[in-house]
């Protein structure tokens, strides 16, 4: 078997336990080799394989996919929309809470799915940089909610920049 052979079938196979980890989690065990443009499952489909060269770059993937089967086992769409808010900030808020619930919820059941947030979450935070933090206009709410969230439900401990991001808002939160 040459190299370009390996390389896709190592890419095949990715892509089969990354769709069999949605179903398990999510609890969809309908298999279906088309599936309808309404399942998470496309994501799969729209997952760039050759994109995915570093560790963290696969460390994101399977945070990502661990989120879109949560999302779909603990979050009803109907019940998310009926109490979405009209206000363009409110509505960023409702979502961030929102996904940490589901997220929450999943790393309280598996532990493989926590320890995949919490490694996912710790290189977000390790690559945020801001020039100049000196007072809350320098901080984006929404951005700031997500720490606090993290911080909260996820146990995610946060570095000095981002510490001090929260510091703006945390009260208010």
């Amino acid at each position: 078997m040459n190299n370009d052979n390996k390389i896709s079938n190592l890419k095949e196979k990715l892509r089969q336990a990354l769709a069999s980890t949605f179903r398990v989690i999510s609890d969809d065990f309908i298999v279906d080799s088309k599936p309808d443009k309404k399942t998470h499952l496309k994501n799969l489909d729209l997952l760039d394989l050759d994109a995915l060269k570093t560790k963290n770059d696969f460390i994101k993937a399977r945070a990502d996919f661990d989120s879109a089967a949560l999302k779909k086992k603990f979050s009803d769409e109907q019940i998310y929309k009926k109490n979405l808010p009209s206000n363009l900030t409110c509505k960023k808020l409702y979502s961030i809470a929102e996904k940490i619930r589901y997220e929450s919820l999943g790393g309280k059941i598996l532990r493989g799915i926590k320890k995949n947030f919490k490694e996912n979450y710790n290189q977000i935070i390790n690559q945020k940089s801001k020039d100049k933090l000196k007072s809350k206009e320098d901080v984006l709410i929404s951005e700031a909610f997500e720490l606090y969230m993290l911080k909260k439900f996820h146990n995610i401990k946060l570095n000095d920049l981002t510490n001090k991001m929260l510091s703006f808002w945390e009260k208010r939160f």
